[in-house]
């Protein structure tokens, strides 16, 4: 099915997908994306994946809306039927201990776990990133088992801290920076999520898979280290 194309503010075009279902969403917006990415144009600024779209940013002072439309008209329409989206594969060292999990026994109470149980359930899923957002570096990642589907909290807390390994509904997902947040905290990362000296700044990207590797508090310790 095509993609809607309108028009984002002045300077940049927003192609949805919002007719197919989540998975068919994602998997023609990561298509598409990596397609638009490899074509783009000169006045192209940015590409940035969603759920069930791509925001395209452009330089009107080079593009006016009616090229826009017709580069990403015309670029849509070769999209590649199959294309490996995945750009890497990525593990995620995570401590679960309680200094770090403000809410393990939480989400394990609420769906008659125990605490070693949501670990499990939690770590042994493949995970893929839908998107890059809320904060630079911050992963939306499909994949969490549905026995850990879980609701935000009631009240967010005022400050999250970076690396923290969260669940908010059908997703789970890793805190970039400290932030404010409401999603159930279960773990932490030592990995920092975001270097703007890096090239690129974000270590993860849409269309990448992710897996939660266990590690105890030493093996915490000794990774923060050798940053």
């Amino acid at each position: 099915m095509d993609p809607s194309i309108e028009p984002l503010g002045d300077s940049a075009a927003l192609v949805a997908w919002d007719a197919l279902d989540s998975d068919a969403a994602s998997s023609a917006v990561q298509t598409a994306a990596i397609h638009l990415d490899r074509c783009a144009i000169d006045g192209i600024h940015g590409i940035a994946p969603a759920f069930k779209s791509i925001s395209v940013w452009y330089d009107c002072r080079i593009l006016t809306w009616k090229e826009i439309a017709q580069w990403l008209s015309d670029a849509l329409r070769s999209v590649p039927s199959f294309e490996e989206t995945t750009r890497q594969q990525v593990d995620i060292p995570v401590c679960y201990d309680a200094e770090f999990a403000f809410d393990l026994t939480t989400v394990a109470a609420a769906h008659d776990l125990n605490v070693q149980d949501v670990i499990q359930l939690h770590s042994s899923a493949i995970y893929r990133v839908q998107m890059i957002g809320f904060s630079p570096g911050f992963p939306y990642l499909a994949g969490l088992p549905r026995e850990l589907h879980s609701p935000r909290r009631d009240t967010p807390r005022t400050r999250v801290p970076a690396g923290s390994v969260a669940i908010g509904g059908e997703q789970s997902g890793i805190y970039s920076h400290d932030t404010p947040g409401g999603w159930q905290i279960i773990g932490r990362t030592p990995v920092r999520l975001f270097d703007p000296q890096r090239n690129p700044p974000c270590l993860l990207q849409s269309g990448d898979v992710v897996r939660f590797i266990r590690i105890d508090r030493q093996q915490f310790a000794d990774y923060a280290e050798l940053k």
